[in-house]
C-alpha cells in the first residue's frame, strides 16, 4: 500500500492528499485498492502515469464505499493538471462526477448527453473510442452501458493519463487500470438498449419503441443519442414516427458531434449539430420515416487507408420515407457524426432503425453526383475561411521579448522567465459586431506571474495591463479585478484565473459613446465593464504578459480564428455572473453563495432588451430590520464615468424592501423590474428614454422614466451580508401585454421633459440637479391608475398599495427547459416544404421564445 500525505510521486503514480492505494506492478485482471480517509473533505488526487492507448483504451472503478456527500471524479488528464483540480475542469481533460452525473471536457459540460449519478455497487468506466490527430472521443460507461460522450481535446496521446479525484471520505474503490482491464467493452448501435437516453425515456423491447415515461407533462425536448457515430457499415439511420398529435411538431432527427467543439470553428462547414424538424402544420405522419445519412468521397472511400471517422468533407443528407429531400456538404469532425433523436410532447414515441437501410439502396449514384457537384464549392469555402482566419506576425503589435508561434488553429505566445516587466501583444484587427470575441487558453502561468486581457486602442502603452490606461478595459489574473480607465469599482468583484483556464473577452454591446465588454472564464460569464471609446477602429484585442521569474505561455484564438462568443441563456442561472464558489439548484432556480461580510451581487450576462424585458426574484426568506431581503436592481455595466448629474441618468435603480418599502411586499411575493421602450426606431443598446416599472406578482406597482444608459440596464440582484441564497423566477421574461396606455406614456414623457428643463435651469444656475431634485417624487403609480391618491410625498407613493394583486392572464410561450444545448443547426432550405433550421443571430437568441415565457402584466 502507498499512503499519500501532501504531494507524493511514486514510480507509476502521481498522488496528493489523503489517498491510500496499491502501488504495485499492474497485471491483467488485477484490482487495485484505492481509499480516501474519513473526514478528508478537500480534493484528493491520483493519476496513473501510463497513458491510454488504442490497445488499452479503458479503465474502470468498482464503487465499494461512498457516503451521501462524497464525490468521485473519473477521467483523463495530462501530467500538468494541478493536484487540486478535477479532470474535466482543466484544459484538454475530461471527467465525470459521481454526485451530479455531469461530465466535463475542458471545463464544459454542455452536450446532447447529460449523464447520470453513480454510487455504491456501480461499476463506472472511461473509454477512449477514437484516437484522433487533434481531438479524440470518449464514452463513459455505467455498469457496462453508455451514459455520455465527450471530446478529449489535444492530439498528444501520451498525455491521456487515467486520473481520479476524491472528496469527502470515506471512499473505497477497486480500480482496474488500463493494463489490468481485460479486453475492451463492446456495445452496438444496433442494440437499442445501448443508446444513450434520459432516465425518463424507456426502451420497450416488445414494441421496439423509445417512449417518454415521465410523470409530468413533457415540457421540453428529450434527447436520445447513438453510442457510435455513423461510419463504416452504418452510414444512415431512420426514425419511424409512432406518435404525432395534429398541429404539434413531430420528433426531430439530428447529426451531432461527440460534444461541442472548443472553440467553435470559424468555418460554416464545421458545425456541432445538424437538425431536421417536421413542420407543426403537416398532417399526422405516424408510420412515416425520417432520417439522416453521411456520404463519403467517391475518390477516397475505397482506398485501403480510408478512415470513415477522420476529419473530412462529407455529404450529409436527410431522407423522408427513403427519398432524399435535402443535403449539404459538411466538414465531419474527428470521431464522426452521431445519430440523435429528439422527443417532445405529442411526439414522445419513436422506433429507431439502423439496420434496414444502413447504406440506402439505389441512392449511391445520386449521392456521388451530388458530392461531385458540391465538392469544389465546399473546397472554395474552406480556402476562403483559411484566408480569413490567417494571422501573420506582421498583424501583431508586440514586444520583441514575446515569442509568437502561429498555427492554423491558434497563436501561441511565450514570455521567457528572465524577461522583466509587462509586455503587450495587440492584434491589429478590431472587434466588430459579427466578430466580437477572442479567447486565451492558459498553458503556463505561475502564481507570481500575470496575464491581462482586454480591449484598447493602437496607442496603448507596451508596458501596461489593459484597463490600467485611459481609454481601455481589461481583466487581470493575479487579483481577478476588472479595470477600465484605471478604475476597478463596480457591482461584480471579478475572479482570479490561472493555468488550465480559458478566459475570453467579448464586446457584448456596441453603443455610440460607451460599449460593454463581457469577460468569461471557462465559457461562463464573470463580469461586465464599460469601454469608453467611440472609434470602432480602436476596439483592438489586447493581451499583457508578466513573467516575474517564470515562463508564461498562452494560446490565443483571435476573433477571426473561431466562429464567435459563447451564447448564454438568461433563464439558466449558471449563465449569470456569479460570485466565485456559488452553487446553482436548477430544480428551484436558486443560487447559493458563500458567506460574505459585505453585499455581493449576481448579474445577468446580458442587459434587458426588447426580447428580454423583465426579470424577477421570489422572496423566499422571512425579512425584517435585522435580516433584510435581497434587492432587485437595474444597473449599468459598471458605474458611469464621470458620474451623471441628472435624475434621469442613473447607473443604479434599486428596489429594496426595507423601512417603508417593506410594507409593499411579503414573503412569497415575486418582485421584479421591467422596461418599456418608447422609441422603437432606436437600437436597444443606445442611450434613450425608457419607462422602468416595478412589478409585484406580475402587477405594476411603480413606474419611473429614465435615460437608459449605453449598453442597457443589466438585471442585478444584491444579497446583503448573512443572506446566502436567492431564488429567481423565469416565468415572465418577455412582457408583451401590459396596462401602460399610450396616454400613460404621453403623460410620463411630458413629465420627464419638464424635469429635463428644470435640470437644465439648475445647471445654468451652477447647481447640481441630482442633489437639488433628490427629494422629488420620481417614482409614481401609473397615471391611469392614480385616481385615488395624487399628493403622497416621497419616492414610494402610498397609492401603490392599492394596485397590488392580480394574476397572470396568459402564458403563451413555454420555456423549453430540456432543449438541446449544443450549438444549433445548419444552413440551406430543403425541398418539399420541409427545412433545415438556420442558426439564429445572437441578438435573436437572447429573446428566443424557446428559452423564456411571455405573460400579461396587469
Amino acid at each position: 500500500m502507498f499512503l499519500a500525505n501532501g504531494q507524493a510521486t511514486a514510480s507509476k503514480f502521481r498522488c496528493a492528499g489523503d489517498i491510500i492505494f496499491d502501488d504495485v506492478d499492474i497485471t491483467p485482471g488485477q484490482i487495485c485498492n484505492v481509499q480516501l480517509k474519513p473526514f478528508s473533505e478537500t480534493c484528493n488526487f491520483l493519476q496513473y502515469l501510463k497513458p491510454l492507448t488504442p490497445e488499452k483504451p479503458y479503465f474502470f472503478a468498482q464503487i465499494r464505499t461512498l457516503t451521501h456527500h462524497s464525490k468521485i471524479t473519473l477521467g483523463i488528464a495530462g501530467p500538468d493538471i494541478a493536484s487540486d483540480s478535477h479532470p474535466g475542469n482543466w484544459l484538454n481533460s475530461v471527467g465525470y462526477h459521481s454526485d451530479t452525473g455531469r461530465c466535463y471536457t475542458s471545463h464544459q459540460c454542455v452536450a446532447n448527453t447529460e449523464g447520470e449519478k453513480f454510487g455504491i455497487g456501480d461499476v463506472f468506466g472511461v473509454l477512449v473510442t477514437y484516437f484522433g490527430e487533434k481531438k479524440s472521443t470518449v464514452i463513459f460507461l455505467k455498469n457496462g452501458s453508455p451514459v455520455a460522450t465527450r471530446f478529449l481535446f489535444g492530439g498528444d496521446h501520451s498525455r491521456y493519463l487515467p486520473t481520479i479525484s476524491l472528496e469527502n471520505g470515506p471512499i473505497d474503490l477497486g480500480l482496474m487500470w488500463p493494463e489490468a482491464a481485460m479486453g475492451v467493452p463492446k456495445y452496438s448501435e444496433k442494440n437499442m438498449l445501448h443508446w444513450i437516453r434520459p432516465m425518463t425515456v424507456k426502451y420497450e423491447v416488445m414494441t421496439n419503441m423509445f417512449v417518454y415515461d415521465g410523470e409530468e407533462k413533457l415540457s421540453g425536448e428529450l434527447i436520445i443519442q447513438s453510442p457510435h457515430p455513423l461510419a463504416g457499415d452504418i452510414q444512415h439511420f431512420e426514425v419511424i414516427i409512432q406518435e404525432m398529435i395534429p398541429n404539434c411538431p413531430g420528433p426531430s432527427v439530428s447529426l451531432a458531434t461527440c460534444s461541442p467543439m472548443i472553440p467553435s470553428p470559424s468555418s460554416t462547414l464545421a458545425q456541432d449539430y445538424l437538425r431536421f424538424d417536421l413542420d407543426s402544420n403537416v398532417d399526422s405522419m405516424v408510420g412515416h420515416k425520417i432520417g439522416w445519412g453521411v456520404h463519403y468521397s467517391p475518390e477516397l472511400r475505397n482506398r485501403p487507408d480510408f478512415n470513415p471517422k477522420g476529419e473530412q468533407l462529407v455529404y450529409c443528407y436527410i431522407t423522408a420515407n427513403m427519398e432524399i429531400i435535402a443535403g449539404q456538404m459538411m466538414m465531419q469532425p474527428e470521431g464522426g457524426f452521431y445519430p440523435v433523436v429528439l422527443l417532445r410532447d405529442g411526439a414522445s414515441k419513436v422506433t429507431i432503425d439502423v439496420e434496414s437501410n444502413p447504406r440506402p439502396i439505389g441512392h449511391n449514384q445520386l449521392l456521388d453526383e451530388r458530392f461531385k457537384a458540391e465538392i469544389n464549392q465546399a473546397r472554395r469555402a474552406l480556402h476562403n475561411d483559411l484566408a480569413n482566419r490567417e494571422v501573420k506576425e506582421s498583424m501583431l503589435r508586440k514586444s520583441q521579448d514575446v515569442e509568437a508561434t502561429i498555427t492554423d488553429q491558434f497563436c501561441r505566445l511565450r514570455l521567457a522567465a528572465d524577461r522583466p516587466g509587462i509586455h503587450v501583444v495587440q492584434f491589429n484587427k478590431p472587434l466588430i459586431e459579427d466578430s466580437n470575441f477572442f479567447l486565451l487558453c492558459i498553458r503556463a502561468l505561475h502564481e507570481d506571474s500575470g496575464i491581462g486581457l482586454g480591449v484598447a486602442g493602437k496607442d496603448f502603452p507596451a508596458n501596461k495591463y489593459p484597463g490600467k490606461y485611459r481609454p481601455s478595459v481589461g481583466w487581470t489574473s493575479r487579483d481577478g479585478k476588472l479595470y477600465r480607465n484605471m478604475r476597478h469599482d463596480g457591482n461584480l468583484s471579478g475572479e482570479r484565473f490561472q493555468e488550465g483556464d480559458m478566459v475570453g473577452c467579448e464586446m457584448e454591446a456596441f453603443a455610440t459613446e460607451m460599449s460593454v465588454a463581457l469577460f468569461t472564464k471557462n465559457m461562463r460569464p464573470v463580469a461586465t465593464a464599460y469601454y469608453t471609446q467611440s472609434n470602432r477602429a480602436e476596439f483592438l484585442p489586447t493581451v499583457a504578459l508578466c513573467a516575474n521569474g517564470h515562463d508564461v505561455v498562452i494560446e490565443v484564438y483571435w476573433q477571426n480564428m473561431m466562429r464567435g462568443a459563447p451564447i448564454f441563456s438568461v433563464v439558466n442561472l449558471e449563465h449569470w455572473c456569479l460570485p466565485p464558489g456559488s452553487v446553482v439548484d436548477h430544480s428551484t432556480n436558486t443560487v447559493y453563495v458563500k458567506d460574505h461580510s459585505a453585499p455581493i451581487s449576481i448579474q445577468a450576462p446580458y442587459s434587458l432588451h426588447k426580447g428580454y424585458n423583465h426579470f424577477e426574484i421570489r422572496l423566499t426568506k422571512a425579512f425584517g430590520p435585522d435580516c433584510p431581503p435581497p434587492a432587485v436592481v437595474l444597473s449599468t455595466a459598471t458605474p458611469l464615468d464621470p458620474p451623471p448629474n441628472s435624475c434621469l441618468k442613473l447607473d443604479f435603480l434599486r428596489f429594496w424592501a426595507v423601512n417603508e418599502a417593506s410594507t409593499l411586499v411579503q414573503v412569497g411575493d415575486l418582485v421584479g423590474w421591467g422596461l418599456l421602450y418608447i422609441d422603437n426606431t432606436l437600437h436597444h443598446d443606445e442611450e434613450q428614454l425608457v419607462i422602468c416599472y416595478l412589478t409585484v406578482n406580475h402587477k405594476i406597482l411603480l413606474v419611473r422614466v429614465v435615460y437608459q444608459p449605453p449598453g442597457g440596464f443589466y438585471p442585478l440582484v444584491v444579497l446583503p451580508p448573512d443572506l446566502n441564497e436567492v431564488t429567481l423566477e423565469f416565468s415572465a421574461t418577455i412582457i408583451k401585454q401590459h396596462p401602460i396606455t399610450s396616454s400613460d406614456v404621453d403623460i410620463l414623457v411630458r413629465e420627464a421633459t419638464a424635469l429635463m428643463q428644470k435640470e437644465k435651469e439648475i445647471i445654468q444656475a451652477g447647481g447640481d440637479p441630482s442633489t437639488e431634485l433628490a427629494g422629488a417624487a420620481l417614482f409614481r403609480s401609473l397615471p391611469s391608475a392614480e385616481a385615488m391618491n395624487h399628493d403622497v410625498p416621497g419616492d414610494m407613493p402610498e397609492s401603490a398599495m392599492h394596485h397590488r394583486g392580480g394574476t397572470v392572464k396568459d402564458k403563451t410561450v413555454e420555456k423549453s427547459g430540456k432543449t438541446n444545448k449544443m450549438a444549433t443547426t445548419i444552413t440551406e432550405s430543403s425541398t418539399k416544404g420541409k427545412k433545415l433550421k438556420r442558426v439564429p443571430s445572437k441578438k435573436s437568441l437572447r429573446g428566443d421564445s424557446k428559452s423564456s415565457r411571455s405573460c400579461v402584466v396587469l
